[in-house]
């Protein structure tokens, strides 16, 4: 992994945000699955990440809570491309502004 610093950077800050998730609260994490609903209600294809990407298919539930972990990892990681970004440009900006009304140190810890 280390020869991967890449890699390692998306996979680091997508386990963080596990822990964030757990902060984020019912109203949110909710707010967040009716985020990720739409995208698939208007067939949205593609992920941010393998994890969301490989959930996708089965536990909703999974599938949310990897797409918010992945959707953190591709703002935070400082990684701007990867064969792994395959969501369309329109449902990134839409996360990116739900992740900057939502997930900060203040809103979490509220």
């Amino acid at each position: 992994m280390l020869a991967r610093p890449r890699k390692l950077k998306l996979i680091l800050i997508h386990e963080i945000f596990h822990f964030v998730w757990v902060r984020l609260g019912n109203r949110r994490r909710a707010d967040f699955a009716a985020l990720i609903q739409t995208e698939l209600v208007c067939g949205a294809r593609g992920a941010l990440g393998e994890s969301a990407q490989e959930a996708k298919p089965g536990e909703p539930k999974n599938y949310i809570c990897e797409s918010f972990c992945d959707t953190a990892a591709w703002l935070y990681s400082g990684v701007k491309t990867s064969p792994e970004f395959t969501l369309a440009l329109r449902w990134r900006k839409k996360r990116q502004t739900w992740f900057e009304q939502n997930v900060s140190a203040a809103k979490l810890t509220a």
